[in-house]
């Protein structure tokens, strides 16, 4: 037996003596790891605390890791990822921590395999769980380390990433033999690098480690000075942020891979299989103009282009989201290919995109107009709108064309409306104002409803959406029917055109489409009253109150101001499905719900424990720095909106002057302003409509006061 081996045979002899002599002392399995905390490291989230009512967890500690003929005898492959991993920012190209778990789900649906994801709090215990035999593998990018490959099998690389130096924009480049003190996250693999190839510089561990946007927060405020990211992380961060610079790269390149058991060689040949067929690579970085059938010969991703916007393509709750992106997403799975979106600002940026090669096709609900089709090859219609002028009710009436003489109509010159109005000005004499190029359709409507402007042009899908959430607005012409939408490709990519004609001519008013579409344009009518308004000081608040009241107190939430927030969700109505898919009284995702072990949301006492275990979870990643009863407003919004949308508005606030620590008057304000251009492609989360969570919270917190008045 060589040194190495037995090295190794000693670490794993010591490491389970102390698992026995831990396991005699505590008198107990050392599975559960649920703990509510706000900490979060290394790009990693917080569970929420355990409740009685969760259902207990399923994972067993065994003397061995599964082989693969025992994986596959069972049925089921349990995988580690870190607790309520989401994105950590909007997807706007390359790939992310949600990436690899579709692809890993890819994997073993083609095994015919159940994936049983086990979630932990941070790195250290993915690692202990893996050693201790209690999951499979991790399927998340970790940078392959010598000390790593001491305690761990790693894949084939997946992709290929360096390590920066990032500092608060205008600090000096610094030389190896400056003695700096670069500041990191405990237990990251940067630390071997640095090390190696900059030992006089200084180490310093951080306490609490953070994504590359609380590092970046921290550069800015002076707190630290000089920290390491990966490249990746880096790119990402600087692009919607001006205020971070990369001072240098490290010397060498990293490989990132997922990891597997040292001892679990079959499961490594499988997945290396898997990895090897399709040739993970950084391709959205690249520029090619191939065609479908290169695409899947080389098991390439699928680019789109298109915005980020309430119509397209967006961030809720921690779901991607978006008429066009759930259209492509499914188009993509019918071919086998992965799914990358490329976030363009406009119509001239999208265009430029396809033709340099960084995209592969447009989906930004494109009208196929005579101009567009001199540059771009259009597929067939896959929806069609009309052009609705769109006016403020307390406007002077228009009843005919004839009536639009003297008013001004405010479009952008890209649009196809453009040509629409132009039509107006000479025959009825309406006055044409050019709009801002990067302001949206949306936000023209928000302006006409806030009597900023007059009127303006929009297609009949989006005013279906604004008006949702805003009872002034009328449409009072309809300017031009059956407007066809279309997808916009190379016209050197006939294959690519040909497979989305198909898919169109499939799928177009079909049930999987009428689905979708409803699900983001169908009109939905507001409730005129709320129950708070009926309720008497001798009736209960809702039929649920023992039950909320019993849950609410494990948490130490008030039950009124639960029940409030029920009310505000279903309206007391088990059954309610949002067309967004959450369920049951506390509307809340079956994804979510899945993490907190429950598994039946139509269930009151399921819907009602796992919406407050949810709350708590929001409430714990917010600052203990924050008072107690502002903390909740800042949790009720980031159940309504997701938690990365609040902390961009916290930062905005921030920016602006305003406290962050405070909601109402303070980040509230700058929340309103995440559906503009100019603030939310400066965010980590991008579009947020903040109109929806700042109602939201102010309506729970006045029918909880009234709630308050009636019960005390």
């Amino acid at each position: 037996m060589n040194n190495k081996r037995r090295a190794l045979l000693f670490k794993r002899i010591v490491f389970l003596c102390c698992l026995l002599v831990s396991l005699i002392a505590c008198g107990e399995d050392s599975t559960n790891v649920a703990t509510s905390t706000s900490q979060t490291i290394a790009n990693e989230s917080s569970v929420p605390a355990g409740d009685k009512t969760q259902a207990p967890e399923k994972t067993q500690s065994i003397n061995n890791p599964r082989d693969w003929q025992t994986i596959t005898d069972s049925g089921v492959i349990r995988a580690l990822k870190l607790s309520w991993e989401e994105e950590d920012s909007l997807p706007r190209s390359g790939t992310t921590s949600l990436f690899h778990i579709e692809l890993f789900n890819r994997f073993a649906s083609k095994h015919h395999l159940k994936v049983e994801w086990i979630n932990v709090n941070n790195l250290e215990q993915m690692f202990d769980h893996l050693n201790q035999y209690k999951a499979d593998v991790i399927p998340r990018l970790l940078t392959i380390t010598k000390d790593r490959q001491q305690q761990m099998s790693f894949t084939h690389p997946l992709t290929n990433d360096v390590e920066v130096l990032v500092a608060k924009k205008g600090t000096a480049i610094p030389s190896k033999k400056d003695p700096i003190v670069v500041s990191v996250p405990q237990g990251t693999s940067y630390v071997e690098g640095l090390k190696r190839h900059y030992p006089d510089w200084q180490i310093e561990f951080t306490n609490h480690a953070h994504n590359s946007e609380a590092i970046a927060d921290q550069l800015l405020a002076g707190e630290i000075k000089y920290s390491l990211l990966d490249g990746q992380s880096a790119n990402t961060l600087i692009s919607y942020r001006g205020d971070i610079a990369v001072l240098l790269e490290m010397p060498e390149n990293r490989q990132l891979s997922w990891t597997v058991h040292p001892q679990n060689h079959s499961l490594l040949d499988k997945l290396n299989e898997f990895i090897a067929v399709h040739h993970i690579a950084h391709s959205s970085r690249l520029s090619r103009t191939d065609d479908l059938d290169k695409l899947k010969q080389n098991k390439l991703s699928l680019r789109v282009i298109t915005r980020n916007s309430p119509e397209t393509y967006f961030l809720w709750r921690g779901e991607l989201m978006g008429f066009e992106y759930e259209l492509m997403r499914e188009f993509a799975k019918r071919h086998n290919l992965r799914l990358e979106v490329i976030v363009a600002d406009n119509f001239q940026q999208m265009t430029e995109l396809l033709k340099q090669g960084k995209g592969d096709v447009i989906a930004a609900g494109l009208s196929r107009t005579a101009e567009r089709r001199s540059e771009l090859h259009f597929s067939s219609r896959y929806n069609r709108v009309s052009e609705l002028l769109v006016a403020n009710k307390e406007g002077l009436p228009i009843k005919a064309l004839s009536d639009l003489k003297g008013r001004t109509i405010s479009i952008r010159q890209s649009s196809a409306f453009w040509k629409t109005a132009q039509g107006l000005v000479d025959e009825y004499g309406v006055k044409l104002v050019a709009a801002d190029e990067n302001l949206p359709t949306e936000l023209l409507i928000a302006q006409v409803a806030d009597k900023q402007i007059d009127l303006t042009i929009a297609d009949s899908n989006i005013v279906s959406i604004e008006k949702r959430f805003r009872d002034n607005l009328v449409t009072p012409l309809t300017l031009k029917e059956g407007v066809p939408y279309a997808y916009a490709v190379r016209k050197n990519n006939n294959q690519l055109l040909a497979a989305l004609n198909g898919f169109i001519k499939k799928e177009y008013r079909g049930t999987f489409y009428n689905v979708i579409k409803g699900k983001y344009f169908a009109s939905q009518k507001r409730l005129a009253s709320y129950r708070s308004d009926r309720i008497t000081s001798d009736s209960s608040l809702s039929p649920y109150d023992q039950l909320v009241k019993q849950s609410a107190r494990n948490y130490q939430f008030d039950w009124r101001l639960i029940t409030s927030q029920m009310f505000q969700e279903s309206r007391f109505n088990p059954d309610a499905i949002s067309s967004a898919g959450a369920q049951g009284l506390m509307q809340v995702l079956p994804r979510t719900a899945k993490e907190l072990g429950f598994v039946d949301l139509t269930e009151p006492e399921q819907s009602v424990a796992a919406g407050i275990q949810y709350l708590d979870w929001t409430r714990a990643r917010f600052s203990t720095a924050i008072p107690i009863e502002e903390r909740l407003y800042f949790a009720l919004a980031a159940y309504n909106a997701g938690f990365g949308h609040v902390r961009d508005a916290q930062r905005l606030a921030k920016k602006m002057n305003l406290r962050e620590d405070r909601w109402f008057n303070h980040v509230e304000k700058a929340m309103l302003l995440l559906q503009k251009p100019e603030y939310y492609k400066k965010t980590r989360f991008g579009y947020c409509r903040g109109s929806e969570p700042v109602n939201y919270v102010r309506e729970i917190q006045q029918r909880y006061l009234s709630y308050v008045d009636i019960t005390d």
